[in-house]
Protein backbone atom coordinates (compact mmCIF):
# COMPACT_ATOMS: atom_id res chain seq x y z
CA UNK A 1 0.00 0.00 0.00
CA UNK A 2 1.03 2.76 -1.04
CA UNK A 3 1.47 5.51 2.24
CA UNK A 4 -0.06 9.28 1.46
CA UNK A 5 2.14 10.94 3.34
CA UNK A 6 1.35 14.02 4.81
CA UNK A 7 3.67 15.15 7.00
CA UNK A 8 6.54 17.60 7.95
CA UNK A 9 9.61 16.11 5.67
CA UNK A 10 9.41 18.12 2.01
CA UNK A 11 8.53 16.60 -0.92
CA UNK A 12 6.69 14.01 -1.58
CA UNK A 13 5.30 11.56 -5.01
CA UNK A 14 3.58 12.82 -7.55
CA UNK A 15 0.75 10.57 -6.74
CA UNK A 16 1.01 12.39 -3.03
CA UNK A 17 -0.04 15.12 -1.31
CA UNK A 18 2.68 17.70 -1.86
CA UNK A 19 1.41 20.00 2.23
CA UNK A 20 2.06 18.60 5.53
CA UNK A 21 -1.12 17.73 7.18
CA UNK A 22 -1.47 20.66 9.77
CA UNK A 23 1.84 21.38 10.13
CA UNK A 24 2.73 24.42 11.46
CA UNK A 25 -0.01 25.66 11.37
CA UNK A 26 -0.51 25.42 7.33
CA UNK A 27 -3.38 23.23 6.26
CA UNK A 28 -2.83 20.17 5.17
CA UNK A 29 -4.30 18.65 1.39
CA UNK A 30 -5.12 15.14 0.51
CA UNK A 31 -6.21 15.60 -3.16
CA UNK A 32 -9.10 12.40 -3.88
CA UNK A 33 -7.20 11.02 -6.97
CA UNK A 34 -4.18 9.89 -4.58
CA UNK A 35 -6.01 7.09 -2.78
CA UNK A 36 -3.23 4.37 -1.25
CA UNK A 37 -2.67 1.47 -3.56
CA UNK A 38 -3.71 -1.98 -2.89
CA UNK A 39 -6.79 -2.47 -5.03
CA UNK A 40 -10.36 -2.92 -4.87
CA UNK A 41 -11.29 -3.93 -1.21
CA UNK A 42 -8.34 -2.51 0.58
CA UNK A 43 -7.69 0.57 -0.79
CA UNK A 44 -10.75 1.69 -1.95
CA UNK A 45 -14.38 0.47 -3.29
CA UNK A 46 -15.66 1.80 -6.61
CA UNK A 47 -19.14 0.26 -7.85
CA UNK A 48 -17.84 -1.20 -11.49
CA UNK A 49 -14.39 -2.34 -12.20
CA UNK A 50 -13.36 -0.04 -14.57
CA UNK A 51 -11.77 3.42 -14.79
CA UNK A 52 -14.32 5.14 -16.98
CA UNK A 53 -12.17 8.40 -18.15
CA UNK A 54 -8.54 6.40 -17.85
CA UNK A 55 -6.57 10.34 -17.37
CA UNK A 56 -4.96 8.98 -14.00
CA UNK A 57 -4.11 5.75 -12.22
CA UNK A 58 -6.22 3.93 -15.34
CA UNK A 59 -5.36 0.85 -14.15
CA UNK A 60 -7.60 1.58 -10.74
CA UNK A 61 -11.77 1.29 -11.15
CA UNK A 62 -11.90 4.98 -9.10
CA UNK A 63 -13.07 7.54 -11.71
CA UNK A 64 -10.95 10.01 -12.04
CA UNK A 65 -12.04 13.01 -14.30
CA UNK A 66 -10.34 16.10 -15.09
CA UNK A 67 -10.85 19.60 -15.72
CA UNK A 68 -9.99 21.91 -18.99
CA UNK A 69 -7.34 23.58 -16.09
CA UNK A 70 -6.22 20.36 -15.49
CA UNK A 71 -7.35 19.48 -11.95
CA UNK A 72 -8.51 16.06 -11.73
CA UNK A 73 -11.49 14.76 -9.81
CA UNK A 74 -13.36 11.72 -8.50
CA UNK A 75 -16.74 11.42 -9.24
CA UNK A 76 -18.20 8.56 -7.10
CA UNK A 77 -21.47 6.98 -6.53
CA UNK A 78 -23.25 5.82 -2.84
CA UNK A 79 -21.91 3.18 -1.64
CA UNK A 80 -18.20 4.28 -2.87
CA UNK A 81 -15.57 4.73 -0.46
CA UNK A 82 -11.83 5.50 -0.51
CA UNK A 83 -8.55 5.32 2.09
CA UNK A 84 -5.75 7.47 2.68
CA UNK A 85 -2.95 6.90 4.75
CA UNK A 86 -1.47 10.17 6.79
CA UNK A 87 1.10 10.59 8.93
CA UNK A 88 0.10 13.05 11.78
CA UNK A 89 3.44 14.62 13.08
CA UNK A 90 1.35 16.90 15.99
CA UNK A 91 -1.40 15.20 17.55
CA UNK A 92 -4.63 17.42 17.99
CA UNK A 93 -8.07 18.89 16.82
CA UNK A 94 -8.27 18.92 13.08
CA UNK A 95 -11.05 21.12 11.13
CA UNK A 96 -11.65 19.25 7.50
CA UNK A 97 -12.43 21.04 4.36
CA UNK A 98 -13.83 18.81 1.24
CA UNK A 99 -13.76 20.35 -2.01
CA UNK A 100 -16.55 19.01 -4.21
CA UNK A 101 -19.60 19.42 -6.59
CA UNK A 102 -23.23 18.53 -6.78
CA UNK A 103 -25.54 19.73 -9.19
CA UNK A 104 -28.73 19.34 -6.92
CA UNK A 105 -30.28 18.19 -3.64
CA UNK A 106 -27.98 17.17 -0.93
CA UNK A 107 -25.02 14.64 -0.74
CA UNK A 108 -24.00 12.63 2.10
CA UNK A 109 -20.58 11.47 3.45
CA UNK A 110 -18.78 9.67 6.19
CA UNK A 111 -15.63 10.93 7.33
CA UNK A 112 -13.62 8.35 9.44
CA UNK A 113 -10.51 7.30 10.55
CA UNK A 114 -8.60 3.85 11.41
CA UNK A 115 -12.14 1.97 10.87
CA UNK A 116 -14.24 4.43 13.47
CA UNK A 117 -14.48 7.41 14.61
CA UNK A 118 -16.56 8.41 11.39
CA UNK A 119 -18.59 11.66 11.13
CA UNK A 120 -21.26 12.44 8.78
CA UNK A 121 -21.41 15.16 6.67
CA UNK A 122 -24.37 16.32 4.77
CA UNK A 123 -23.46 18.75 1.76
CA UNK A 124 -25.46 20.99 0.07
CA UNK A 125 -25.72 21.39 -3.85
CA UNK A 126 -22.87 23.92 -5.73
CA UNK A 127 -24.92 24.31 -9.01
CA UNK A 128 -23.65 21.80 -11.42
CA UNK A 129 -20.79 19.33 -11.53
CA UNK A 130 -18.15 22.41 -12.58
CA UNK A 131 -18.82 24.55 -9.60
CA UNK A 132 -16.56 23.17 -6.69
CA UNK A 133 -17.06 24.50 -3.46
CA UNK A 134 -15.20 23.87 0.13
CA UNK A 135 -17.31 23.17 2.84
CA UNK A 136 -16.28 22.93 6.54
CA UNK A 137 -16.78 19.91 8.17
CA UNK A 138 -18.96 21.19 11.21
CA UNK A 139 -17.41 18.61 13.46
CA UNK A 140 -13.50 18.59 14.38
CA UNK A 141 -11.91 14.79 14.60
CA UNK A 142 -9.46 14.26 16.45
CA UNK A 143 -6.43 12.34 15.92
CA UNK A 144 -3.36 11.75 18.03
CA UNK A 145 0.39 11.25 16.79
CA UNK A 146 1.53 9.15 14.18
CA UNK A 147 0.55 7.28 11.43
CA UNK A 148 -3.48 6.25 10.59
CA UNK A 149 -5.75 5.50 7.81
CA UNK A 150 -8.47 8.03 6.87
CA UNK A 151 -11.86 6.87 4.89
CA UNK A 152 -14.11 9.10 3.12
CA UNK A 153 -17.02 7.08 2.25
CA UNK A 154 -19.88 8.38 -0.59
CA UNK A 155 -23.61 7.89 1.13
CA UNK A 156 -25.84 9.98 -1.10
CA UNK A 157 -25.79 12.20 -4.08
CA UNK A 158 -23.89 12.65 -7.26
CA UNK A 159 -20.71 14.47 -5.89
CA UNK A 160 -17.29 14.93 -7.75
CA UNK A 161 -14.55 15.39 -4.96
CA UNK A 162 -11.20 17.30 -6.04
CA UNK A 163 -9.46 17.40 -1.97
CA UNK A 164 -10.04 17.10 1.30
CA UNK A 165 -8.15 19.89 3.40
CA UNK A 166 -6.99 19.57 6.88
CA UNK A 167 -6.21 22.48 10.02
CA UNK A 168 -5.38 22.17 13.12
CA UNK A 169 -7.18 23.39 15.71
CA UNK A 170 -5.92 25.52 19.31
CA UNK A 171 -4.49 23.37 22.07
CA UNK A 172 -1.78 21.41 22.89
CA UNK A 173 -1.69 17.55 22.31
CA UNK A 174 -0.11 14.84 25.48
CA UNK A 175 -0.06 11.40 25.66
CA UNK A 176 -0.12 9.31 28.71
CA UNK A 177 -0.23 5.40 28.75
CA UNK A 178 0.00 2.91 32.07
CA UNK A 179 3.73 3.05 32.89
CA UNK A 180 5.25 6.15 30.61
CA UNK A 181 8.33 6.23 28.73
CA UNK A 182 11.02 7.99 28.34
CA UNK A 183 10.95 11.85 30.11
CA UNK A 184 7.32 11.38 31.64
CA UNK A 185 6.61 14.82 30.28
CA UNK A 186 3.58 13.76 27.81
CA UNK A 187 5.07 15.77 24.69
CA UNK A 188 4.70 12.16 22.89
CA UNK A 189 4.30 8.60 23.34
CA UNK A 190 8.06 7.42 23.40
CA UNK A 191 7.86 10.08 26.26
CA UNK A 192 3.97 9.52 27.50
CA UNK A 193 3.25 10.80 31.01
CA UNK A 194 2.35 7.76 33.23
CA UNK A 195 -0.87 6.77 35.36
CA UNK A 196 0.54 7.99 38.37
CA UNK A 197 0.61 11.86 36.56
CA UNK A 198 -3.04 11.36 35.99
CA UNK A 199 -4.49 13.72 37.95
CA UNK A 200 -1.66 16.52 37.79
CA UNK A 201 -1.84 15.92 34.11
CA UNK A 202 -6.18 16.76 33.85
CA UNK A 203 -6.48 19.53 36.35
CA UNK A 204 -3.09 20.98 35.96
CA UNK A 205 -1.34 20.59 32.78
CA UNK A 206 -4.44 20.35 30.38
CA UNK A 207 -5.56 23.99 29.76
CA UNK A 208 -8.59 24.93 27.52
CA UNK A 209 -8.28 23.80 24.13
CA UNK A 210 -5.74 20.64 24.95
CA UNK A 211 -6.16 16.98 24.80
CA UNK A 212 -5.19 13.80 26.50
CA UNK A 213 -4.67 10.69 24.56
CA UNK A 214 -4.42 8.34 26.21
CA UNK A 215 -2.87 4.84 25.02
CA UNK A 216 -4.60 1.09 25.52
CA UNK A 217 -3.74 -1.34 27.80
CA UNK A 218 -5.47 -2.47 31.50
CA UNK A 219 -4.88 0.56 33.96
CA UNK A 220 -5.04 -1.22 37.66
CA UNK A 221 -3.61 -0.38 40.68
CA UNK A 222 -3.68 -1.47 44.51
CA UNK A 223 -5.12 1.99 44.67
CA UNK A 224 -7.46 2.36 41.53
CA UNK A 225 -7.17 5.56 39.00
CA UNK A 226 -10.16 7.75 39.02
CA UNK A 227 -10.14 10.92 36.53
CA UNK A 228 -11.48 13.31 38.98
CA UNK A 229 -12.14 16.20 37.32
CA UNK A 230 -12.64 19.66 38.92
CA UNK A 231 -11.15 22.21 36.37
CA UNK A 232 -12.79 23.45 32.62
CA UNK A 233 -12.25 24.64 29.40
CA UNK A 234 -14.24 27.43 27.45
CA UNK A 235 -16.96 27.57 25.45
CA UNK A 236 -14.80 27.87 22.52
CA UNK A 237 -11.90 25.83 23.85
CA UNK A 238 -12.79 22.42 25.69
CA UNK A 239 -10.58 20.39 27.71
CA UNK A 240 -10.24 16.51 26.42
CA UNK A 241 -9.43 12.91 26.97
CA UNK A 242 -9.61 10.55 23.90
CA UNK A 243 -8.31 6.72 24.54
CA UNK A 244 -6.48 5.60 21.55
CA UNK A 245 -6.12 1.85 20.77
CA UNK A 246 -2.46 1.05 20.06
CA UNK A 247 -2.75 -2.68 19.04
CA UNK A 248 -4.07 -3.37 22.71
CA UNK A 249 -7.84 -2.47 22.51
CA UNK A 250 -9.19 0.68 24.32
CA UNK A 251 -8.18 1.32 27.69
CA UNK A 252 -9.40 -0.66 30.04
CA UNK A 253 -9.69 1.33 34.49
CA UNK A 254 -10.16 -1.83 36.45
CA UNK A 255 -11.55 -0.32 40.40
CA UNK A 256 -12.51 -2.87 43.23
CA UNK A 257 -15.95 -2.46 44.18
CA UNK A 258 -17.18 -5.72 44.59
CA UNK A 259 -21.37 -6.35 43.48
CA UNK A 260 -21.09 -8.71 46.87
CA UNK A 261 -21.02 -5.59 48.54
CA UNK A 262 -23.03 -3.27 46.27
CA UNK A 263 -23.10 -0.49 48.82
CA UNK A 264 -18.99 -0.28 49.46
CA UNK A 265 -17.45 2.05 47.35
CA UNK A 266 -14.15 -0.22 48.26
CA UNK A 267 -11.46 3.18 47.10
CA UNK A 268 -13.14 2.78 43.88
CA UNK A 269 -16.11 6.01 44.44
CA UNK A 270 -16.14 7.13 40.94
CA UNK A 271 -14.28 6.33 37.50
CA UNK A 272 -15.12 9.60 36.36
CA UNK A 273 -15.89 12.07 38.83
CA UNK A 274 -16.98 15.88 37.52
CA UNK A 275 -17.23 18.23 40.42
CA UNK A 276 -17.56 21.82 39.48
CA UNK A 277 -16.10 21.41 36.24
CA UNK A 278 -17.43 22.71 32.77
CA UNK A 279 -16.44 22.20 28.99
CA UNK A 280 -15.21 18.28 29.04
CA UNK A 281 -15.15 15.86 26.49
CA UNK A 282 -14.36 12.20 27.46
CA UNK A 283 -14.27 9.57 24.69
CA UNK A 284 -13.16 5.95 24.25
CA UNK A 285 -12.51 4.27 27.55
CA UNK A 286 -13.40 1.95 29.18
CA UNK A 287 -14.29 1.14 33.04
CA UNK A 288 -15.14 -2.25 35.72
CA UNK A 289 -15.72 -2.60 38.87
CA UNK A 290 -16.20 1.14 40.18
CA UNK A 291 -19.46 2.11 42.26
CA UNK A 292 -20.44 4.76 39.75
CA UNK A 293 -18.68 4.82 36.02
CA UNK A 294 -19.63 8.48 35.68
CA UNK A 295 -20.67 11.00 38.91
CA UNK A 296 -21.21 14.54 38.09
CA UNK A 297 -22.22 17.43 39.81
CA UNK A 298 -22.41 21.10 39.41
CA UNK A 299 -20.85 20.55 36.26
CA UNK A 300 -21.89 21.61 32.46
CA UNK A 301 -21.16 21.22 28.54
CA UNK A 302 -19.60 17.61 29.07
CA UNK A 303 -19.47 15.59 26.06
CA UNK A 304 -19.29 11.81 27.21
CA UNK A 305 -19.02 9.59 24.22
CA UNK A 306 -17.98 6.00 23.80
CA UNK A 307 -17.58 4.77 27.49
CA UNK A 308 -18.22 1.34 28.01
CA UNK A 309 -19.43 0.54 31.87
CA UNK A 310 -19.78 -2.75 33.21
CA UNK A 311 -19.42 -4.31 36.23
CA UNK A 312 -20.38 -1.41 38.24
CA UNK A 313 -23.52 -0.36 40.38
CA UNK A 314 -24.26 2.57 38.90
CA UNK A 315 -23.31 3.72 35.00
CA UNK A 316 -24.12 7.43 35.08
CA UNK A 317 -25.17 9.83 37.92
CA UNK A 318 -25.86 12.84 37.45
CA UNK A 319 -27.00 15.93 39.55
CA UNK A 320 -26.75 20.20 38.38
CA UNK A 321 -25.91 19.23 35.09
CA UNK A 322 -27.06 20.86 31.68
CA UNK A 323 -26.24 21.45 28.52
CA UNK A 324 -24.61 17.92 27.90
CA UNK A 325 -24.78 14.97 25.64
CA UNK A 326 -24.04 11.23 26.39
CA UNK A 327 -23.29 9.18 23.42
CA UNK A 328 -22.69 5.90 21.86
CA UNK A 329 -22.22 4.47 25.30
CA UNK A 330 -23.53 1.33 27.49
CA UNK A 331 -23.92 0.50 31.08
CA UNK A 332 -23.76 -3.71 31.73
CA UNK A 333 -24.03 -5.91 34.34
CA UNK A 334 -24.72 -2.82 37.28
CA UNK A 335 -26.71 -3.41 40.08
CA UNK A 336 -28.70 -0.65 40.62
CA UNK A 337 -28.73 1.85 37.32
CA UNK A 338 -27.72 1.91 34.45
CA UNK A 339 -28.67 5.99 33.96
CA UNK A 340 -29.35 8.22 37.67
CA UNK A 341 -30.96 11.59 37.20
CA UNK A 342 -30.66 12.81 40.92
CA UNK A 343 -31.91 16.51 40.19
CA UNK A 344 -31.23 19.55 38.84
CA UNK A 345 -30.48 17.39 35.28
CA UNK A 346 -31.19 20.22 31.96
CA UNK A 347 -30.84 20.62 28.61
CA UNK A 348 -29.22 16.81 28.01
CA UNK A 349 -29.08 14.40 25.37
CA UNK A 350 -29.03 10.62 25.53
CA UNK A 351 -28.23 9.02 21.94
CA UNK A 352 -27.31 5.51 20.90
CA UNK A 353 -26.84 4.34 24.54
CA UNK A 354 -27.29 0.64 26.26
CA UNK A 355 -28.53 -0.13 29.71
CA UNK A 356 -28.63 -3.73 30.39
CA UNK A 357 -28.57 -4.71 34.05
CA UNK A 358 -27.52 -8.70 33.71
CA UNK A 359 -26.84 -9.29 29.75
CA UNK A 360 -29.34 -11.99 30.27
CA UNK A 361 -26.91 -13.92 32.90
CA UNK A 362 -29.41 -15.36 35.82
CA UNK A 363 -26.14 -15.37 38.20
CA UNK A 364 -25.50 -11.62 37.96
CA UNK A 365 -27.07 -9.95 41.46
CA UNK A 366 -28.80 -7.00 41.23
CA UNK A 367 -30.72 -5.18 44.29
CA UNK A 368 -34.01 -4.27 44.54
CA UNK A 369 -35.80 -1.93 42.00
CA UNK A 370 -32.98 -2.01 39.13
CA UNK A 371 -33.69 0.50 36.61
CA UNK A 372 -32.02 0.83 32.71
CA UNK A 373 -33.05 4.84 33.26
CA UNK A 374 -33.82 6.57 36.68
CA UNK A 375 -35.00 10.19 36.97
CA UNK A 376 -35.63 10.98 40.29
CA UNK A 377 -37.74 13.61 42.64
CA UNK A 378 -35.65 16.30 43.71
CA UNK A 379 -34.77 17.03 47.74
CA UNK A 380 -35.46 20.18 46.55
CA UNK A 381 -38.39 20.47 44.37
CA UNK A 382 -37.81 23.66 42.70
CA UNK A 383 -34.69 21.80 40.94
CA UNK A 384 -36.41 19.27 38.89
CA UNK A 385 -34.90 17.32 35.97
CA UNK A 386 -36.80 18.60 32.75
CA UNK A 387 -36.09 18.99 28.76
CA UNK A 388 -33.95 15.97 28.31
CA UNK A 389 -34.36 13.69 25.17
CA UNK A 390 -33.25 10.00 24.73
CA UNK A 391 -32.83 8.93 21.31
CA UNK A 392 -31.88 5.01 20.53
CA UNK A 393 -31.76 3.87 23.78
CA UNK A 394 -32.33 0.33 25.06
CA UNK A 395 -33.02 -0.27 28.66
CA UNK A 396 -32.73 -4.29 28.89
CA UNK A 397 -32.91 -6.87 31.38
CA UNK A 398 -33.90 -4.73 34.88
CA UNK A 399 -34.82 -8.29 36.95
CA UNK A 400 -34.85 -8.43 40.91
CA UNK A 401 -36.62 -11.63 42.00
CA UNK A 402 -37.71 -12.29 45.74
CA UNK A 403 -38.25 -15.41 47.28
CA UNK A 404 -41.78 -15.24 47.50
CA UNK A 405 -43.71 -15.88 44.31
CA UNK A 406 -46.66 -13.34 45.78
CA UNK A 407 -44.37 -10.47 46.05
CA UNK A 408 -44.38 -7.53 43.77
CA UNK A 409 -41.00 -8.25 41.27
CA UNK A 410 -39.80 -4.76 40.37
CA UNK A 411 -37.38 -3.83 37.77
CA UNK A 412 -37.90 -1.07 35.52
CA UNK A 413 -36.67 -0.21 32.14
CA UNK A 414 -37.26 3.94 32.56
CA UNK A 415 -38.69 4.73 35.85
CA UNK A 416 -39.32 8.46 36.21
CA UNK A 417 -40.68 10.54 39.25
CA UNK A 418 -43.39 13.10 39.02
CA UNK A 419 -41.39 16.19 39.01
CA UNK A 420 -39.85 15.77 35.86
CA UNK A 421 -40.75 17.30 32.47
CA UNK A 422 -40.50 18.11 28.94
CA UNK A 423 -39.09 14.43 28.76
CA UNK A 424 -38.47 12.98 24.95
CA UNK A 425 -38.08 9.21 24.06
CA UNK A 426 -37.28 8.37 20.63
CA UNK A 427 -36.78 5.48 18.47
CA UNK A 428 -35.59 3.72 22.26
CA UNK A 429 -36.58 0.03 23.64
CA UNK A 430 -37.81 -1.44 26.56
CA UNK A 431 -37.43 -5.68 26.89
CA UNK A 432 -37.22 -8.31 28.95
CA UNK A 433 -37.59 -5.66 31.91
CA UNK A 434 -39.76 -7.52 35.51
CA UNK A 435 -42.01 -4.74 35.89
CA UNK A 436 -42.23 -1.41 33.73
CA UNK A 437 -40.86 -1.13 30.33
CA UNK A 438 -41.73 2.36 30.56
CA UNK A 439 -42.37 3.38 34.51
CA UNK A 440 -43.33 7.20 33.63
CA UNK A 441 -45.06 9.04 36.23
CA UNK A 442 -43.27 12.54 34.31
CA UNK A 443 -45.67 15.01 33.00
CA UNK A 444 -46.55 15.27 29.46
CA UNK A 445 -43.67 13.35 28.46
CA UNK A 446 -43.45 12.47 24.52
CA UNK A 447 -42.64 8.94 23.04
CA UNK A 448 -42.33 8.33 19.17
CA UNK A 449 -40.67 4.97 17.33
CA UNK A 450 -40.38 3.60 20.80
CA UNK A 451 -40.79 -0.31 21.38
CA UNK A 452 -41.78 -2.19 24.63
CA UNK A 453 -41.56 -6.07 24.72
CA UNK A 454 -41.84 -8.63 27.19
CA UNK A 455 -41.93 -6.31 30.02
CA UNK A 456 -44.97 -6.95 33.02
CA UNK A 457 -46.62 -3.35 31.84
CA UNK A 458 -44.70 -2.73 28.80
CA UNK A 459 -46.23 1.28 29.03
CA UNK A 460 -46.96 2.31 32.67
CA UNK A 461 -48.41 5.82 32.14
CA UNK A 462 -49.18 8.18 35.02
CA UNK A 463 -49.23 12.10 33.83
CA UNK A 464 -51.90 14.03 35.60
CA UNK A 465 -50.92 16.91 33.72
CA UNK A 466 -53.34 19.15 31.93
CA UNK A 467 -51.28 18.17 28.88
CA UNK A 468 -51.21 14.54 27.34
CA UNK A 469 -48.77 12.24 26.93
CA UNK A 470 -48.24 11.62 23.86
CA UNK A 471 -47.35 8.27 21.97
CA UNK A 472 -46.66 7.96 18.33
CA UNK A 473 -45.79 4.93 16.41
CA UNK A 474 -44.97 3.11 19.42
CA UNK A 475 -45.03 -1.13 19.02
CA UNK A 476 -46.27 -2.90 22.56
CA UNK A 477 -45.89 -6.75 22.51
CA UNK A 478 -45.78 -9.67 24.54
CA UNK A 479 -46.14 -8.21 27.69
CA UNK A 480 -45.87 -11.16 30.12
CA UNK A 481 -46.41 -12.04 34.38
CA UNK A 482 -43.36 -12.06 36.73
CA UNK A 483 -45.62 -12.20 39.68
CA UNK A 484 -49.52 -12.76 40.50
CA UNK A 485 -49.86 -8.41 39.08
CA UNK A 486 -51.81 -7.93 36.30
CA UNK A 487 -50.19 -7.05 33.16
CA UNK A 488 -50.64 -4.82 29.84
CA UNK A 489 -49.87 -3.48 27.04
CA UNK A 490 -50.84 -0.02 28.14
CA UNK A 491 -51.80 0.73 32.01
CA UNK A 492 -52.28 4.33 32.41
CA UNK A 493 -54.28 6.51 34.89
CA UNK A 494 -53.60 9.59 33.37
CA UNK A 495 -53.81 11.82 30.57
CA UNK A 496 -52.40 10.13 27.24
CA UNK A 497 -53.07 9.97 23.66
CA UNK A 498 -51.87 7.59 21.33
CA UNK A 499 -51.34 7.91 17.50
CA UNK A 500 -50.63 4.93 15.07
CA UNK A 501 -49.30 2.52 17.20
CA UNK A 502 -49.57 -1.48 17.92
CA UNK A 503 -50.42 -3.56 21.13
CA UNK A 504 -50.28 -6.56 20.32
CA UNK A 505 -50.21 -10.11 21.96
CA UNK A 506 -50.10 -8.90 25.28
CA UNK A 507 -50.75 -10.81 28.54
CA UNK A 508 -54.25 -9.76 30.37
CA UNK A 509 -55.54 -7.12 28.39
CA UNK A 510 -54.07 -4.87 25.55
CA UNK A 511 -54.87 -1.47 27.77
CA UNK A 512 -55.61 -1.47 30.98
CA UNK A 513 -56.85 2.18 32.96
CA UNK A 514 -57.35 2.81 36.25
CA UNK A 515 -58.86 5.18 38.51
CA UNK A 516 -56.71 5.59 41.30
CA UNK A 517 -56.06 8.87 41.55
CA UNK A 518 -57.16 12.24 40.27
CA UNK A 519 -57.73 12.99 37.28
CA UNK A 520 -58.86 9.42 36.31
CA UNK A 521 -57.20 7.72 32.97
CA UNK A 522 -58.34 9.15 29.75
CA UNK A 523 -56.62 7.84 27.26
CA UNK A 524 -57.49 8.25 23.59
CA UNK A 525 -56.13 6.15 20.84
CA UNK A 526 -56.01 6.51 16.76
CA UNK A 527 -55.09 5.30 14.17
CA UNK A 528 -53.58 2.05 15.91
CA UNK A 529 -53.56 -1.79 16.17
CA UNK A 530 -54.84 -3.68 19.02
CA UNK A 531 -55.08 -7.40 18.79
CA UNK A 532 -54.15 -11.10 20.22
CA UNK A 533 -51.98 -13.32 18.37
CA UNK A 534 -55.01 -16.13 18.11
CA UNK A 535 -58.32 -16.00 19.86
CA UNK A 536 -59.37 -12.59 20.90
CA UNK A 537 -60.14 -11.25 24.24
CA UNK A 538 -61.37 -8.42 25.79
CA UNK A 539 -58.71 -5.55 23.95
CA UNK A 540 -59.13 -3.33 27.42
CA UNK A 541 -60.03 -3.41 31.00
CA UNK A 542 -61.45 0.40 32.53
CA UNK A 543 -62.49 1.40 36.10
CA UNK A 544 -65.04 3.44 36.83
CA UNK A 545 -64.68 7.04 35.51
CA UNK A 546 -62.08 6.20 33.40
CA UNK A 547 -62.26 6.87 29.74
CA UNK A 548 -61.06 5.15 26.64
CA UNK A 549 -61.51 6.74 22.86
CA UNK A 550 -60.72 4.46 20.12
CA UNK A 551 -60.49 6.51 16.79
CA UNK A 552 -59.99 4.90 13.31
CA UNK A 553 -58.70 1.72 14.71
CA UNK A 554 -57.98 -2.14 14.43
CA UNK A 555 -59.74 -3.92 17.39
CA UNK A 556 -59.27 -7.53 18.25
CA UNK A 557 -62.00 -6.90 20.67
CA UNK A 558 -64.22 -9.80 22.41
CA UNK A 559 -64.78 -13.89 20.82
CA UNK A 560 -66.48 -12.93 17.51
CA UNK A 561 -63.57 -10.79 16.41
CA UNK A 562 -60.67 -12.09 14.23
CA UNK A 563 -57.12 -11.19 15.10
CA UNK A 564 -55.01 -8.44 12.72
CA UNK A 565 -52.56 -10.61 11.14
CA UNK A 566 -49.03 -9.31 11.24
CA UNK A 567 -45.74 -10.40 9.21
CA UNK A 568 -43.92 -12.59 11.61
CA UNK A 569 -44.45 -11.53 15.22
CA UNK A 570 -42.63 -13.45 17.31
CA UNK A 571 -42.17 -13.06 21.46
CA UNK A 572 -38.29 -13.23 21.47
CA UNK A 573 -38.20 -10.48 18.93
CA UNK A 574 -35.50 -7.43 19.10
CA UNK A 575 -35.39 -5.60 16.06
CA UNK A 576 -34.83 -8.20 13.64
CA UNK A 577 -36.89 -8.34 10.81
CA UNK A 578 -37.59 -4.64 11.41
CA UNK A 579 -40.77 -4.91 9.75
CA UNK A 580 -41.98 -8.19 11.46
CA UNK A 581 -44.60 -6.64 13.48
CA UNK A 582 -46.31 -4.20 9.84
CA UNK A 583 -49.73 -5.68 8.97
CA UNK A 584 -49.69 -8.87 6.43
CA UNK A 585 -52.24 -6.90 4.85
CA UNK A 586 -51.01 -3.85 3.18
CA UNK A 587 -54.21 -2.10 2.63
CA UNK A 588 -54.52 -2.65 6.65
CA UNK A 589 -52.76 1.62 7.25
CA UNK A 590 -52.89 1.56 11.09
CA UNK A 591 -50.92 0.25 13.59
CA UNK A 592 -47.04 0.64 14.18
CA UNK A 593 -44.23 0.84 11.20
CA UNK A 594 -40.71 0.60 11.77
CA UNK A 595 -38.76 3.97 11.37
CA UNK A 596 -36.83 4.33 8.40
Amino acid sequence: MLALCLCLSGATSAAQSQTPFGANGFPGVIKAQDFDQGGEGVAYHDSDSVNSHAYYRPDEAVDIGIRGSGTYEVRTSPGEWLEYTVNVAQGGRYELALSYSLPSGTGAVRIGWDGANEVPVTLPATGGHGTFQSYKVPVPIDIPQGTHVLRLTFVGGDLYVRQLGSARLAGRAFYLSRSGAGAKDGSSWSQAFSADQLQTTLNQTLQPGDTLYVAGGVYQSSTPFSFSLTTSGTDALHKKVVGVDLGQGLPVFKGQWNPANPGASSKSYAFLRFTGAHYWDIERLSAENYYYGVRADTSSHLQLSELHLSQIREGLALSHVSDSKVSRSDARKYTKRGIRFIEDVSDLLVEDFLADATLGDSTWPTEAYPFGVSIENPADPTLPTHDVVFNRVTARNNTFTTASTGDYQNGDGFSLERSAFGISFLNSAALDNTDGGWDDKSQAAYYENCVALRNKRNFRLWNDSAQPTTLNNVLSAFAQKHDTYSTAGLWSQGYVEVYGSTFYANAGSEIVLENNATPAARVKIVNSIASDATACGSVASKEGGTTLEWVNSRLCDGAAASPVPLRAPRADWTGDPADAFNPADASVLQGYRPAP
